[in-house]
């Protein structure tokens, strides 16, 4: 597990170190620029021109202290301060006393010269209101055009650090360090991408101080993933898990026999699929593997569907099943006569009807565990909640709604976040834009029920193992064919390869 902290959660672990632990706050700082400072120093050539810009805060006093370190192995260092001394921090002020004393250059503006190296310390993760200071927007421009490589202090300057939002400008770095926890802000857009490549620096913050705190994010592992799906060697078929598959209707046959081969891609026992003639013709030429059973009959098919969830561990629902009144028939007949004690993952087509009729809604209360997993607009249909307002502030809708209601809901983004009643909340951190395709998120969907119908994984764990997994074999399908050539089918064989990787993890 991988903790992300919110500013708040930062400052108070620091005051943890600081006030229980008895940490100077000299000490962390000198350690951050350390790693700061031995990141510059790996790059070869001995005219090397730096320029450190600060404020007047404690990120701009580890500014100082990295460019002090450059100089004590003489590397040619420029420190600009944007601002005036009265409002500089106590550990500002002892930097720049030192800094002076060892005859370091200091200017209220960047001079106009060409630097190799930026390191952005202006703003640190306390920023909350809109820069409007010129010489600070002004310095950030010419950071910005300047063509030099740019470290950014623990959060490009101008992002803010729960919400990944530019707060007027912002340093677009190519690397920030961050020190001890990765920030909300460098996790989410725009925020993720002004950062660039992210290199964790441990501080001396111990890792058990951090889960003392309770800290509100965060991610997980292949490891992880490894624990939460436990190996039977002498486990049977239903050991792993019996799935039910109700997908896909006469125009997107595809979205059944993806959701479907993703179940059995990942390690579920057995598959069935309920749908109609047209799909049911095409799956079983495609997946042999997989039972099925027709509901091309309406009348029958709330029997058909009670039947076949009282045969499964986990039921997935939606996929492609459309939104007329078949499609509400179906979906009905699963929440009407949803038998306790197994697990419901909802997708698609299932949240949009359930989003527009009421009653739909009413019965999900009967369903102990229940997962959503909409893309935003099937968010904003089924919260009725702006899409505009779901993207700028969905962390406190979410967290408003999970605990009014139940159910857990994957809010699938370019940053994928899961939020659960009495959790902390899972952000996917990875993902790329070749994810953006027609059935990944069947593909999830099926995955979600493969790993919570497993024998022994708990409800939540098994939906996040399955975001995460699902997020790793769509960076290397991208990896090995590119973004813009990626297909949910690409995912599927990424998936299996990973798993594989899992077994040999000891």
């Amino acid at each position: 597990m991988q903790y992300i902290a919110t500013a708040k959660e930062m400052k108070a672990l620091e005051k943890y170190a600081m006030e229980e632990m008895g940490i100077p706050s000299l000490v962390l700082m000198e350690r951050a620029a350390l790693g700061i400072s031995k990141e510059i120093k790996g790059y070869p050539g001995d005219r090397i021109e730096i320029c450190v810009v600060c404020g007047c805060g404690n990120n701009g006093a580890d500014g100082v202290a990295v460019a002090r370190q450059l100089m004590e192995d003489n590397y040619k260092v420029d420190v600009v301060i944007l601002g005036k001394e009265e409002k500089f921090s106590e550990e500002m002020k002892v930097q720049m006393s030192i800094y002076k004393k060892m005859g370091g250059n200091c200017f209220t503006q960047i001079p106009d010269k060409k630097y190799d190296f930026f390191v952005d310390a202006i703003f640190g993760i306390g920023l909350t209101r809109e820069i409007t200071d010129e010489a600070i927007l002004n310095a950030i421009d010419t950071i910005n055009s300047s063509g030099a490589y740019i470290y950014s202090v623990d959060i490009p300057s101008g992002i803010h650090t729960d919400t990944g939002c530019v707060m007027g400008k912002a340093v677009k770095a190519n690397r920030t360090i961050f020190f001890t926890c990765d920030k909300v802000g460098l996790c989410l857009y725009p925020g993720k991408e002004y950062a660039g490549m992210k290199i964790k620096h441990r501080i001396g913050i111990c890792e058990e101080w951090i889960e003392a705190l309770s800290i509100g994010q965060y991610r997980i592992t292949i490891e992880d993933c490894k624990r939460i799906l436990k190996d039977y060697p002498s486990g049977h078929k239903g050991t792993f898990g019996k799935v039910l598959v109700i997908a896909g209707n006469h125009e997107t046959t595809g979205a059944a026999l993806l959701c479907a081969k993703a179940v059995m891609k990942s390690g579920a026992g057995m598959v069935k699929v309920l749908s109609n003639s047209t799909t049911l013709k095409v799956l079983r030429t495609a997946l042999p593997e997989a039972m099925t059973e027709n509901l091309d009959d309406i009348q029958k098919a709330p029997e058909i569907i009670k039947k076949a969830m009282d045969w499964a561990d986990a039921v997935v629902c939606g996929p492609g099943i459309g939104t007329d009144d078949e499609a509400y028939k179906k979906v009905e007949a699963v929440l009407k006569e949803f038998p306790s004690g197994k697990k419901l993952v909802l997708d698609a087509d299932a949240i949009n009807l359930i989003a527009k009729n009421s009653e739909l809604r009413e019965l999900t209360n009967e369903v102990k565990e229940i997962v959503y997993t909409p893309h935003m607009m099937e968010l904003a249909r089924f919260t009725g909640i702006n899409i505009d307002t779901l993207k700028t502030d969905l962390d406190h809708m979410m967290r408003v709604k999970v605990c009014n209601e139940n159910g857990i809901y994957v809010c699938k983004d370019s940053v994928t976040r899961v939020y659960a009643k009495d959790k902390p909340v899972f952000i996917n951190t990875g993902g790329n834009s070749g994810m953006a395709t027609a059935g990944c998120g069947d593909v999830l969907a099926g995955m979600i029920a493969a790993f919570v119908a497993r024998r022994g994984v708990d409800f939540y764990d098994g939906i996040i193992a399955a975001v995460s997994i699902h997020t790793f074999a769509g960076y290397k399908a991208a990896d090995k064919i590119g973004k813009n050539s990626l297909m949910a089918s690409d995912i599927i064989k990424e998936v299996t390869r990973i798993l594989k990787s899992m077994e040999d993890i000891s």
